[in-house]
């Protein structure tokens, strides 16, 4: 975390393109963040841990990078099914970020770069834009 400007900084060993990635992040998200920072303390005091990330598991411990997708995963279906969410999942959530984004007028490129797309064509996917959405958009370009 860039707490000075509100950044989410995600380390390249952990994704796919393994390229490192910082997102702009509000000032709920950052109160959230904070709080979240709060309990994991509590918890990594209570089991003699010692590690700073920012999510871990309910032990505290590190969660395996090579199952950390899958842990998160199931935290989310867990809670969906507990609060009676439908289509909750983290590619649901990823997709609905992109949405947003587009919504509120980034362009594709910026989108695509967000995601860590290589490829536009795999952002452009990813938006499901309509193609009367997109004739739309690119009127206000003529």
């Amino acid at each position: 975390m860039d707490w000075g400007n509100n950044t989410l900084v995600l380390d390249g060993a952990i994704l796919k393109n393994h390229q490192v990635l910082k997102l702009p992040i509000d000032d709920q998200l950052v109160n959230l963040y904070k709080m979240l920072i709060q309990c994991n303390d509590k918890l990594r005091e209570h089991y003699g841990e010692r590690n700073t990330n920012l999510f871990i598991t309910t032990k505290a411990t590190i969660l395996n990078t090579k199952s950390t997708n899958n842990a998160i995963s199931k935290q989310l279906t867990k809670y969906a099914k507990r609060f009676s969410l439908e289509n909750i999942n983290a590619h649901a959530i990823r997709r609905a970020y992109a949405k947003n984004l587009h919504d509120r007028g980034a362009s594709i490129a910026l989108i695509s770069k967000a995601l860590g797309h290589s490829d536009l064509a795999v952002t452009t996917q990813y938006l499901d834009l309509d193609v009367e959405e997109v004739a739309k958009d690119l009127r206000e370009y003529l």
